[in-house]
């Protein structure tokens, strides 16, 4: 659940879920789309002045302000956009690396939770150089923060089959997996994280999802144990952390113990996450509570974090 840490930990071995990866679906770009087509030239032989103007200026300009349905100001008009600042960014393209400052464009929207915007950005990133798998990784990120998760798996397969067999592709799908109930795979590449953590974040991370995964399939007693391990193991690594208490607050709720669990929610809130569905969830509990102001206030979170789209999301959007 924590975006992206092995003392002490009873981990299976992992043999018997190996899995097969040639035989997932493919998710690539089409051959014949235009873009394709147009970027397999030549940059040399590519007329910047004239194309790369209308392409930024779509992709990355003011026209995202006016499409984004998660932008959320949906009173904005074409023709409001503003020149200046197109015109220095299309400068600014001509200037330096395509790659990275489309990239770039796509990380910002992502900062924004603009993610129609990022994901659009990343289609042209891959477009521009499909073997890129760092732009798989970011396309499956802003998937996951979007709630699309069959999409985000899709992408992070990708990543995952390109030889970088890296903690942050092995935490993506233990998390999109599971976010889509498939948790045979989700626990193999939970526990694959694990087993490859490097530091203690990256340890405490990959606890806190395997409690949050255990929490899932009803495992409690099991997902205690981990979320143990996560709140004693890396404390400030803030997000795990509140993510750790939460699902603990769900381990005790599953059990009946109300009194243990309203301290967990409270220090989750406390500390905060980018998670909607933490928000979502507690205010749901409180609200059967009767603790109506504190459930306000977690519901306001979560339809900050959530935007325009205002539906339930899964954990991805952190």
């Amino acid at each position: 659940m924590a975006a992206t840490g092995k003392n002490e930990v009873h981990c299976r071995e992992l043999g018997d879920r190996a899995i097969v990866y040639d035989q997932y679906p493919k998710h690539d770009v089409p051959q014949n789309n235009i873009v394709q087509r147009f970027f397999s030239q030549r940059w040399s032989a590519i007329a910047l002045e004239i194309v790369m103007t209308i392409v930024i200026t779509i992709a990355a300009g003011a026209a995202f302000d006016f499409f984004d349905p998660l932008d959320g100001s949906q009173t904005t008009s074409a023709n409001s956009a503003q020149p200046a600042a197109s015109a220095a960014m299309i400068e600014e393209f001509k200037t330096r690396n395509p790659l990275a400052f489309i990239k770039e464009r796509g990380k910002a929207h992502i900062q924004e939770r603009r993610f129609a915007a990022a994901e659009a950005m990343f289609d042209w990133a891959i477009a521009l150089a499909p073997d890129d798998m760092d732009s798989y990784s970011w396309r499956g990120y802003a998937n996951m923060l979007a709630g699309e998760y069959l999409e985000a798996q899709a992408d992070y397969r990708k990543v995952f089959g390109g030889g970088r067999n890296s903690f942050d592709a092995n935490s993506a799908l233990c998390w999109a997996y599971g976010e889509t109930g498939d948790f045979a795979n989700a626990e193999w590449h939970c526990l694959h994280a694990l087993e490859i953590a490097f530091n203690r974040s990256e340890f405490a991370i990959a606890l806190e999802n395997l409690c949050w995964l255990q929490v899932e399939m009803g495992n409690y007693e099991e997902a205690a144990k981990k979320c143990r391990f996560s709140l004693e193991y890396a404390p400030e690594y803030k997000e795990a952390h509140a993510l750790a208490n939460y699902n603990m607050g769900r381990v005790y709720v599953a059990q009946g113990k109300m009194v243990e669990a309203l301290p967990h929610f409270d220090e989750a809130l406390r500390i905060g996450s980018t998670y909607p569905k933490m928000y979502l969830e507690i205010g749901e509990i409180y609200d059967t509570l009767g603790h109506r102001s504190a459930a306000q206030a977690s519901y306001a979170i979560y339809r900050e974090l959530v935007g325009a789209r205002g539906a339930a999301v899964g954990r991805a959007n952190e």
